[in-house]
């Protein structure tokens, strides 16, 4: 077991947590709405779609607890985890089992919780090893974290022997620290793989900003294995001790890359072996990364191409930290507006087609969309083909800088939010939704289940708002004041209005602006996804101001008039016989 955590450093650091706590007023319990990374984009009405008439999807359950990882045990037979629950669930021929095959006490405050799952079956032994990632409580009870501040155990990797059905005889491989600085239970990565060298891979996210020298503070403190991918051998060993990556040493010798915020993807190429993660901007810069031995992605100095600049510190190269054979590397692809990146998996598999055999498929969790990448010849590069429908050239310079860019990428929509992606035993594409939907991607020719209907077109959707007695208005895009129209909406008490979405990412409408104690309040209306829309009804007089949460550039107002009587009230018509009379007066 690695990486024991320090009991006056624990110390510390529980006043700080407590401290802030008192200071934020409990932020697991009533997080604040600006914190648009933890909003997440509902299931399409519709149901999921696929841009491709010869696929189509299925729906596997809809039963699942807030979902976050799967893995196969074999063919129709699923291992899926539980944020808050702390339940591994197996689904057996798209049925949910009863009983969970096992459940762990998990702190849950924010992104804490069950997290990463991963399989693997020793020839040699005949065992089947499976390994789990997850926010340990510090009680042993489910969210104490959150009903009760007690401090979690620490974000923790452990070995379980599959038999009978059941997850036992526990080993401790990782023990990492679960406290975060800035008092949010965010940032702590989950992911679990196991490489083409039969080793462990974890991803591990900052902990809730940690500011150490593995995120590239050249004065912070060592390293403490957070910020980063972990590697380690399926006993909890050193991989290849005599030759360390980054240094001799705990935690130098397990990382594998460092300089990492946060990611909840990560997957090795089926031609190459090369590992390729996603990363989670703050408020810019979400990233694909080819993750080579020694990686360096640049947090904290670095978010997106370094030429850039998006976090405006003018950090260089030379000005990051590195460890033994370590290198900094630009992202191969970045989104300027962030998605909220998630999942990340190669289809090893000509199952969807050949077209789509060996490709890369991205999920998010802002806006429910599943994307498609091709590698150029070396696989060593994103490079968008002739493959692809749209406008192209716009994603010569694999950048997004306006959302509008990425729709020739989108391989799929209304999944919700997309916490994991894997490839199934039969080749199929396997699509875990948060809102506790488990999906399934095949060729139409293959299916039992009629064709979900495409989504309603913008066309159709604005119909149906037009003949209602809704106000109309639409939500543009990210443009300051002019990203809602009309602006501002006048209308008169009692009036509805509809916004609906036009754009190709998902948008709020949320009372106040950005910072103010009260945003969300008096309305909210959660992620609208595109070609959705939200409605809401004004009973009071008033100006209303709102603002999308995820950018919170995007400003709009709502004046509502006091509703004018279409009867003439009695001092009404008093006053306008007196007017009468001083008229004729006046003509004699």
């Amino acid at each position: 077991m690695l990486f024991r955590n320090n009991p006056h450093t624990n110390i510390i650091l529980l006043t700080t947590f407590f401290v802030l706590i008192l200071v934020f007023s409990n932020i697991c319990l009533s997080i604040k709405l600006s914190y648009g990374a933890y909003a997440k984009a509902p299931l399409s009405p519709y149901g999921p779609t696929i841009n491709d008439d010869a696929l189509t999807v299925e729906k596997i359950t809809d039963t699942l607890d807030f979902p976050t990882s799967m893995a196969f045990l074999g063919p129709n037979d699923i291992l899926i985890t539980e944020k808050n629950t702390g339940k591994v669930m197996r689904i057996i021929d798209g049925a949910v089992m009863p009983q969970p095959v096992l459940d762990v006490p998990v702190a849950t405050c924010i992104e804490r919780g069950l997290l990463g799952i991963a399989v693997s079956t020793s020839l040699v032994e005949g065992k089947t090893y499976v390994f789990l990632y997850y926010t340990e409580s510090g009680n042993g009870v489910d969210e104490s974290d959150v009903d009760s501040f007690v401090d979690p155990l620490g974000n923790r990797l452990y070995r379980y022997e599959l038999v009978d059905g059941r997850l036992i005889n526990p080993v401790l491989l990782l023990d990492l620290t679960a406290i975060p600085p800035n008092a949010r239970g965010e940032h702590n990565g989950g992911k679990i793989r196991i490489g083409p060298d039969n080793n462990v891979y974890l991803m591990a996210g900052e902990v809730g900003g940690h500011r150490t020298q593995a995120q590239n503070v050249i004065d912070g403190p060592a390293p403490n294995g957070l910020g980063g991918v972990l590697r380690i051998t399926q006993d909890g060993g050193i991989v290849d001790p005599g030759n360390p990556i980054f240094g001799e040493g705990l935690p130098l010798n397990v990382y594998y890359a460092m300089g990492i915020r946060n990611s909840f993807g990560m997957d090795f190429d089926p031609l190459t072996g090369n590992l390729w993660d996603t990363e989670n901007g703050p408020d810019t810069g979400d990233e694909i990364n080819l993750v080579f031995p020694g990686f360096n992605s640049g947090w904290f100095q670095v978010q997106g191409f370094m030429d850039d600049d998006l976090l405006e510190r003018e950090a260089t190269e030379a000005e990051l930290v590195y460890f033994g054979n370590s290198e900094y590397a630009d992202p191969k692809f970045v989104w300027i507006t962030p998605i909220g990146i998630t999942a990340l998996k190669f289809l090893n598999s000509d199952k969807l087609g050949v077209e789509y055999a060996n490709d890369m498929f991205v999920g998010d969790i802002n806006n429910g969309l599943l994307y498609r990448f091709t590698l150029n010849e070396a696989r060593d590069d994103i490079f968008i083909n002739d493959t692809f429908l749209g406008n192209t050239e716009l994603l010569e310079d694999n950048e997004i800088d306006d959302p509008k860019e990425n729709l020739p990428l989108i391989f799929g929509q209304g999944f919700g939010g997309i916490t994991d992606i894997q490839v199934g035993p039969d080749g199929y594409l396997y699509v875990l939704s948060y809102a506790g939907s488990l999906y399934k991607i095949l060729p139409i020719s293959d299916s039992t289940v009629p064709k979900n209907q495409p989504s309603l077109s913008t066309t159709a959707t604005q119909n149906e708002i037009s003949t209602s007695q809704s106000i109309s208005a639409v939500i543009l895009g990210i443009d300051g004041d002019d990203s809602y129209s009309p602006e501002p909406i006048e209308i008169e008490t009692g009036q509805t209005v509809t916004w609906y979405n036009g754009d190709s990412i998902s948008h709020t409408v949320t009372s106040g602006q950005d910072g103010d104690p009260d945003e969300g309040s008096m309305f909210d209306s959660d992620a609208i996804i595109p070609n959705q829309s939200y409605s809401l009804t004004f009973n009071d007089p008033g100006e209303f101001d709102y603002y999308c949460i995820y950018h919170p550039t995007m400003i709009g107002e709502v004046v509502v008039n006091e509703l004018k009587s279409s009867t003439p009230s009695i001092s009404d018509n008093d006053e306008e016989e007196e007017e009468e009379e001083e008229e004729e007066e006046e003509e004699n």
